[in-house]
Order: C-alpha cells, then structure tokens, then sequence
C-alpha cells in the first residue's frame, strides 16, 4: 500500500461507504458503549452526522443518540437542537429538550434548564405532569424563584395521578419551596403530612429531615426536637441521622434542661465559691 493510498485509508469513514441505517447506526454505538469504548462510539455517531456531508446529518434519531453520547456539554446540546430542528415527533422532540435540560442543570444554568424542560413537557405523551414537570420545578427553585417553585410543586402534588414516585417526590419539594419561600410553617406542616403518608424510607426520612429544619425556622423547637428524635428511632443509619444526633446535641447544649429525660445536677453545695475548674 502506497504512503498516499494508506492515508486515505486512515481518513476514511468508520462507515466505509456502506451507509447503515439509522436504527443500525445507534445499536453499533451501543454496542460500543457496551464493550468500553465510549470514544469511539461517539467519533462513530459524530462522522455520520456531520453536517458538511453526514449521510445521517438530518436524521433527528441518530442526532439523538449522538447527544446522549456527547462528552460535552456544548456537543450534548448542539446535536439535541438539531435533532429538534430535524423532525415533528414529539417523542424525540421530547427527549432532546430533556438531554439539553439536563446538561444546562449540571452546569448550573437553571433558568435555562426549566425552559428547556417546559418545551419537553408540552411535547410529552403524558396524561399529567410527568417528569419533565418535576425537573422543572427543581430548576426554578434551584433558580432561586421559590415562590414559582412552589406553585410548580403543587400543580403536580395535586394533580394525584402522576406515575411511580412521582408526586411523593414533588411533595417533599412543595415543602421544600415553601420553606425556601420564608413559608416555615407551611413547609413544617407539609413535610409531616409527607411522613404521613408516605412510609418510602427515602422519601419519609428527607420528610422528617425537613420537618425538624422548618419547625426550628419556625421557633417550634419542641416540635423540631420531636422530629429529629422520630427520625433517629426509625432510620438510625442514614445519613439524615447523622445530622440530627449533631443536630440534637446542639438543642441539649444549648437548653438548661438536658434532652433525653437528663436534668442538670442540683446537688452540689451551695455554701461556698464552686472550685476553679483544673489548669
């Protein structure tokens, strides 16, 4: 093979003129990703979609694929939108804006995020709020806007039809826009009606967590200490624990009267100056 021929050998295309068809485009990246090689899968999907002279440049399922393999943020969303741009299904449509949510959402641009995700959402299949609606809801609180949080948690809260985890989820974040809203009250009554009425270990004990936060934004220490010691008694190896041991060590040193039934010594003598403590 001469020097010239080898380079052209090196420069052609992973798909050698035998152009595949998109659904076989998309299960050899998988294959790929499946055997480790993330890289050349990507390199494989970007050579068929290059929009100079991709055969794929246009085809919105394997722009797709190349968005969700996408190392980068920049390359994630550019082959989402053109995967957008490329077709009038709303499946597809609907998973590129998720993949452009997601990748704003991780680099912190959350209004951006909740945009994306709102065009997702109109685009879904649904019945009711599904879980385009919920990643919306967390970038606008994430956003800072609690007060449009809330009202977003509690479109789909009330709705009491989505699936799986759903609104037990957007239950616990309803109460944690309510207090991010200055609502500690609220919150306080939300996050125990939560406890309530979900016994899902995750989801119970972010609810006890958060109920013992609010009721002490809401002075109700009582109420907080009573929260934080249900969750040591039920979940005493979470992490949520953790928090509340330190969390109640902090009450009972800052409280004359000792949790956990323990009252100060009152039996020393009175008569005198206490000792110096020892130097």
């Amino acid at each position: 093979m001469t020097a010239a021929a080898f380079t052209l050998f090196l420069a052609a295309p992973a798909w050698c003129g035998d152009v595949p068809a998109p659904e076989e485009a998309v299960e050899k990246a998988r294959a790929l990703v499946r055997q480790g090689h993330q890289s050349d899968a990507e390199a494989y999907l970007a050579e068929l979609v290059r929009e100079e002279d991709g055969p794929h440049a246009g085809n919105a399922i394997v722009l797709l694929e190349a968005a969700r393999l996408a190392t980068t943020s920049e390359d994630c969303r550019t082959y989402a939108a053109r995967a957008i741009d490329s077709t009038r299904n709303d499946a597809v449509q609907e998973a590129a804006h998720m993949l452009r949510g997601d990748s704003y959402f991780a680099e912190s641009l959350y209004v951006s995020a909740s945009q994306e995700y709102e065009q997702a959402a109109r685009r879904s299949s649904e019945r009711g709020p599904g879980l385009a609606d919920l990643k919306r809801a967390r970038s606008i609180l994430a956003a800072g806007d609690a007060g449009a949080a809330v009202e977003a948690y509690r479109t789909i809260a009330d709705w009491g039809a989505t699936p799986g985890e759903m609104t037990p989820v957007a239950e616990v974040g309803l109460a944690q826009a309510l207090l991010a809203a200055g609502r500690a009250t609220e919150a306080a009554e939300q996050f125990e009606r939560t406890a309530r009425v979900y016994q899902e270990t995750e989801v119970r004990v972010r609810a006890l967590a958060g109920a013992a936060e609010s009721h002490e934004a809401a002075g109700a220490d009582t109420a907080a200490v009573a929260a934080l010691e249900r969750l040591l008694a039920d979940y005493p190896d979470s992490y949520e624990a953790v928090l509340a041991r330190e969390r109640l060590r902090a009450y009972s040193l800052s409280d004359s009267t000792f949790l956990y039934g323990e009252a100060p010594d009152t039996t020393a003598a009175q008569d005198g100056p206490p000792e110096s403590p020892e130097q």
